[in-house]
């Protein structure tokens, strides 16, 4: 008797452990099955939306410029009839309001300052809420007549600074083609212009005002942060559809609501209108969840028959959870083959460059042997000459010109290594600006003159020539467009200012590697750039020029190569009035000290290795071993005492951490190169970053080592420099 207990029991438990795992199943699935037709039925329901937008925007536009083609031929017929009559009576554009009444309200002239001449009704503008530039001579407004009513213009340029603009009646139309459109209970069609200015919306107190500052004017407390985001989607004119907080405008108290909203710009001319179709969120998930609701409840009625067929649905979902098995091995397959075939088309990319990179240096290969002769009779020449003679003058331009082509083709031919070599060296200020100015010189056309204002003596900077002279170029061949065709002029001051100078513009992070700056100031007297293009002129691929006749990278690429020898440029510029570009590049220091040989001292055959680090253990760790190999340390703590050792005492090499109380040490390596060339530069890298790559690949520093280090790696790397040099 209890063992038939006991066994029924387990049954009972069994049984109600299957049921449990049922019932957890079923609720499973009924719970990912309305999610999947929840979305289903919500993303469908958007696309239909984002079809009317669509639709709405193409009838927007085929209206406007029905009536753009109406306005250009009535303007045409009226031409022709003073043509042959002598006088404007205004009969054709009369019969065309006339005939024409559902939409057009009238035909309005006005002069250039928009005052009103002449219109058929006799009403002339107050005021402008919105305008959208369709051509340079056309344009689309929304405007309120001296009626007090709001229209919607399409206003034409004519002779004579004089204007002829078609008046729709923008009520005739919203009603007419647009509020017949229903979507939910409340949803609707708004039509804003691409500065978010609404043009059309069921409330029209809400006409020409702003979608956000004016709604938070009319209603304020509301919080209109969830539409500002979708609002400045569509003022890039950018197509898609959003969920956002936002409020009933219409209704009592304003109630907050969940919406949905498609948006399409209509495309005009050289600008665009936003189309937008609006819904309640409930409008959608309300009736798809009561239709899911009554769904479920069909469902939990059969529940015992799914109940009694249990191992039938176990052997389901083991099918399932094979298939799903093979799903994923299918399509981790095909991942693997899709790899695969990128992998080959990487390849053969990689083979073309590689072809690219052979011809490219063959053909610097020969041009270099056209250049040897080049400069080596030009130095013959100039040997042979006295130097104050203008034969001299001329071999040293041919020799000066060689070298300059040298340098060109060294920077063709690095493109078929892995890494180009960009040296950094000590450049005379004065030399090279002057030398930037006479290419200017000879691209520049008659009606531009050029001036330049330099007071640079001796000062210098560590940089590549080459790079400059086509920061130069690239700002004056802009100012040159600039000017156009009238006359102007480019002017290029430099001067050397204290670092004091750059909080002028707002730099709060200058580096403290630099006292001094070198400032070069490059203005003309050209059409000038608005706020909106002044912001953006850094931006690569952003251009102003139209036909495709700028890439928009010129200046992007002065940007990158002013940052990359630690300076800065700022631009200047308004409307009518020219622009300035000022370029910072650090100044190196006056050498105070003749430059020493390696190993120089008391005892030649002793290293002097200065050790910068702000920990001081490490210091006295290496001061003790390199006491033991004949080496002389200095250690330092910060840049500002090595700087001060460095007056006083002299040192073979430099070996500085990464980053020094968060100072880089890079950028102290680059502020004493041109003051002392002769002294090998190392970091201590924690790690090897894009910032000591590029360091020694423009020999700014020599090498770099990895930490954890040690006296005798240090004294390695230091000798390998030592030998390389």
């Amino acid at each position: 008797m209890d063992g038939r207990k006991d066994s029924k029991k387990y049954t009972v438990v069994f049984l109600s452990g299957i049921a449990a795992a049922m019932l957890i199943i079923f609720s499973y699935l009924v719970f990912s099955t309305w999610e999947e037709y929840k979305e289903a039925i919500i993303d469908n329901q958007k696309k239909q939306m984002l079809l009317t937008t669509q639709s709405m925007g193409e009838n927007l536009k085929a209206f406007i410029e029905g009536y753009q083609a109406d306005l250009n031929s009535l303007y045409a017929i009226e031409e022709e009839n003073f043509k042959k009559t002598g006088q404007k009576d205004w009969k054709v554009l009369e019969e065309y309001v006339k005939y024409h009444n559902r939409f057009v309200y009238d035909v309005l002239l006005e002069d250039k300052d928009g005052n009103h001449l002449k219109s058929i009704n006799g009403y002339g503008v107050t005021d402008t809420y919105s305008i959208t530039e369709i051509d340079s001579q056309t344009s689309f407004r929304q405007c309120k007549l001296e009626n007090g009513e709001m229209y919607l213009l399409l206003r034409k340029a004519i002779p004579e600074d004089k204007f002829i603009s078609v008046v729709i009646n923008e009520r005739n139309y919203y009603q007419s083609l647009v509020s017949h459109i229903r979507l939910g209970t409340n949803g609707y069609i708004v039509i804003k212009d691409s500065d978010g200015i609404i043009l059309a919306h069921p409330q029209e107190s809400q006409w020409g005002i702003d979608v956000i500052s004016g709604r938070k004017e009319m209603f304020p407390g509301t919080d209109l942060t969830s539409l500002e985001e979708m609002i400045e989607k569509q003022n890039k004119g950018e197509s898609g559809v959003s969920e956002y907080y936002s409020y009933w405008w219409a209704e009592p108290g304003v109630p907050e609501v969940k919406k949905i909203s498609a948006y399409s710009p209509a495309i005009i001319g050289d600008g665009f209108l936003v189309v937008s179709a609006v819904i309640d969120y409930n409008d959608i998930y309300i009736p798809v969840a009561t239709g899911f609701f009554k769904l479920g409840l069909v469902f939990f009625g059969i529940v015992a028959v799914v109940l009694g067929m249990v191992f039938y649905i176990k052997q389901l979902w083991m099918q399932k959870k094979e298939d799903t098995e093979e799903i994923a091995y299918l399509w981790e397959l095909n991942k693997i083959l899709e790899e695969m075939h990128q992998s080959e088309e990487t390849i053969a990319h990689r083979q073309r460059l590689q072809v690219m990179g052979t011809m490219t240096g063959g053909i610097a290969h020969e041009f270099n042997n056209l250049l040897t002769p080049i400069m080596g009779y030009a130095q013959l020449l100039m040997s042979d000459l006295p130097e104050d003679s203008e034969h001299y003058d001329n071999a040293l331009e041919i020799y000066e010109a060689s070298a300059k082509a040298k340098e060109i083709i060294q920077q063709i031919s690095s493109l078929s290594r892995k890494n180009m070599e960009t040296a950094f060296k000590d450049i005379n200020a004065a030399k090279v600006l002057r030398r930037a100015i006479k290419m200017v010189s000879s691209v520049c056309p008659s009606n531009v003159s050029i001036e330049d204002e330099i007071f640079f003596t001796d000062e210098s900077f560590l940089g590549n020539e080459t790079q400059m002279n086509q920061v130069i170029l690239n700002i004056c061949v802009n100012a040159i467009h600039a000017v156009g065709h009238k006359e102007g002029s480019i002017i290029i001051e430099g001067r050397k200012v204290e670092s004091e100078e750059l909080k002028k513009y707002k730099v709060t992070s200058v580096s403290e590697e630099w006292k001094y700056y070198l400032q070069i100031d490059i203005r003309d007297d050209g059409e000038g750039m608005s706020e909106e293009v002044l912001e953006q002129i850094f931006d690569p691929f952003f251009t102003t020029k139209k036909n495709g006749s700028g890439t928009g990278l010129g200046l992007s690429l002065v940007e990158q190569i002013i940052h990359s020898h630690k300076g800065y440029i700022f631009a200047e510029s308004s409307r009518g009035k020219g622009s300035v570009f000022h370029i910072f590049l650090p100044a190196n220091e006056q050498k105070e000290q003749e430059g020493h040989k390696l190993g120089s001292g008391d005892d030649t055959s002793v290293l002097r290795i200065m050790i910068v680090d702000d920990n001081p253990k490490i210091l006295r760790l290496l001061e003790r071993n390199f006491n033991k190999q004949n080496v002389i340390l200095l250690p330092c703590m910060d840049f500002e005492e090595a700087r001060r050792v460095l007056k006083e005492q002299d040192a073979d090499a430099i070996v500085t951490d990464q980053y020094v109380s968060g100072k880089s040490g890079a950028d102290f390596c680059m502020s004493l190169k041109g003051q002392y060339p002769e002294i090998i530069y190392i970091i201590m890298a924690d790690r090897v970053t894009k910032e000591i790559v590029e360091a020694k690949r423009r020999r700014i520093i020599d090498d770099y080592i990895d930490k954890p280090v040690s006296d005798t790696a240090i004294l390695k790397v230091v000798k390998n420099c030592i030998e390389r040099a």
